[in-house]
């Protein structure tokens, strides 16, 4: 069991991000994001009221902004005690790959290839797997019943600021994590197999090259009010905060679409995608009868696994039982 001083580290956890390259809530990202949320203010007609236009109490001081202050704080810990040992390693997987290719295929048929040439073919193959991965794991959660009981919690948010993406349950975080794990491990397993040598990313201060430029593009708006749109056509390619923002919209119509975090090709091969052009402001939230939590940290943690394990119950099942206790 982990003593008080490891829960006081994670409790710190959320502002060591600051200075973590790898976090959402880099320093020098949330920067570029402040500048790019200036710029579209100014655009949009607010230059003369920045200041309530970038930081209006009336979003920072709600009281869904601060329930997702608290699951800051609070999903560090829980991971520590409770979710962290339940994810997988990409590590091990891709070890454990390499391994079983070896024996069953035999040696790389590639032999010898330029290093810089593996690192590009492993930094954007990964890249794009773990997106796919990201993609799919989020159309499941929408589609399957006992995960949209957990991602219902995401969506109740209503009001966006960047801490919004930690409005998250830890019970679909280890989802999340275990997708990554297992989209990085494959794709570390065949490379290290066709390559035969060790492989490794492009990387900047560190981190993941692509993963913090992402970021460091305004990555950190997607979960804000400050609707930052791309050109049509490349709404089609990527992601904007726009179109992830349409994602938080409170009709059907909106949180079923937009489903991608980086990619928008995988919502346009299926058909999700809709495009920031011509929206006005979208409603943030859940329509009524879908929320089931109450803004409480406890409730927020509780309700949601209770019906994501009420959900696991066949219908018919559930129908007799409150027919026998009416």
């Amino acid at each position: 069991m982990p003593g008080l001083e490891a829960v006081l580290h994670a409790l710190a956890s959320p502002l060591r991000a600051f200075a973590d390259p790898s976090s959402r809530h880099y320093g020098p990202a949330l920067l570029v994001a402040l500048v790019l949320a200036v710029i579209v203010g100014v655009q949009s007609g607010h230059a003369r009221s920045l200041g309530s236009y970038l930081f209006s109490r009336r979003v920072w001081l709600h009281r869904s902004a601060i329930l997702d202050y608290q699951l800051v704080f609070a999903r560090p810990v829980i991971r520590l005690l409770v979710t962290g040992p339940l994810v997988i390693s990409s590590v091990v997987l891709a070890a454990r790959l390499i391994s079983l290719l070896r024996r069953t295929l035999g040696p790389s048929p590639l032999g010898e290839v330029d290093r810089s040439l593996v690192i590009a073919i492993f930094t954007v193959s990964a890249f794009v797997a773990e997106d796919l991965v990201r993609f799919l794991l989020h159309v499941a959660c929408h589609r399957i019943e006992p995960l949209w009981a957990l991602h219902r919690l995401h969506h109740s948010a209503e009001v966006m600021t960047p801490f919004s993406v930690h409005r998250v349950h830890p019970l679909e975080s280890v989802l999340n994590r275990a997708g990554g794990a297992l989209a990085v491990g494959l794709v570390a397993g065949v490379c290290g197999w066709l390559f035969a040598g060790p492989i490794s990313g492009w990387t900047i201060l560190g981190v993941d090259a692509l993963g913090l430029v992402w970021n460091l593009a305004g990555g950190v708006l997607r979960h804000s009010e400050i609707p930052l749109r791309y050109p049509r056509w490349l709404e089609h390619v990527l992601v904007s905060p726009a179109q992830h923002q349409i994602h938080h919209g409170d009709h059907p119509d909106q949180y079923h679409r937009n489903y991608g975090s980086t990619f928008a090709l995988w919502d346009w091969a299926l058909g999700t995608l809709a495009t920031s052009e011509g929206r006005d402001r979208v409603r943030f939230g859940l329509p009524p009868g879908l929320r089931d939590h109450g803004d409480g940290l406890l409730s927020a943690l509780w309700a949601p696994m209770a019906n994501a394990v009420l959900a696991l119950i066949p219908r018919r099942w559930r129908r007799q039982r409150r027919g026998a206790t009416s």
